[in-house]
């Protein structure tokens, strides 16, 4: 677990969001409000779908390199909308989190099952405290095959 947790806010713009992304190497993180509280998570798949449904992107047909081919002109208008996004419109909610005190089997089994590639960590209060990623999960198995 990762103790040094990068989140975003609700109110954050959702291209501030994805530089956050961009800039941490990251493909996700938390979603806090106003007084700290988890909300939810934001991630690249939640950021693919708005731009989805900007553009009625659909992925099983139109390949995503076509797009860029095929509408140059509408990407203006598809970042001016992404623009006036905020994260609490994208991100996915509410979040699946896991104790401080559970066991990494547990953690393992709650992001298998949900198919998920993070899990906020949290204390008794339900405040963030860490963040746990599949390659986390992985790495402590392979230790623990070694």
């Amino acid at each position: 677990m990762s103790r040094d947790v990068i989140s975003v806010r609700t109110t954050d713009a959702v291209l501030d969001a994805i530089k956050v992304l961009k800039e941490n190497e990251i493909s996700g993180a938390p979603v806090i409000d106003e007084e700290n509280n988890l909300r939810g998570v934001v991630s690249g798949t939640d950021v693919l779908r708005l731009i989805e449904h900007l553009i009625d992107y659909h992925p099983f047909l139109i390949p995503f390199l076509d797009i860029l081919e095929k509408y140059p002109d509408d990407l203006t208008n598809i970042v001016k909308d992404a623009s006036k996004k905020r994260v609490k419109e994208i991100m996915s909610e509410p979040a699946i989190v896991v104790d401080e005190n559970a066991s990494i089997y547990r953690a393992a089994s709650l992001m298998w099952k949900n198919d998920i590639n993070r899990l906020p960590v949290v204390d008794n209060d339900g405040t963030l405290v860490g963040i746990i990623t599949r390659k986390d999960i992985l790495r402590v198995f392979k230790e623990l095959g070694e």
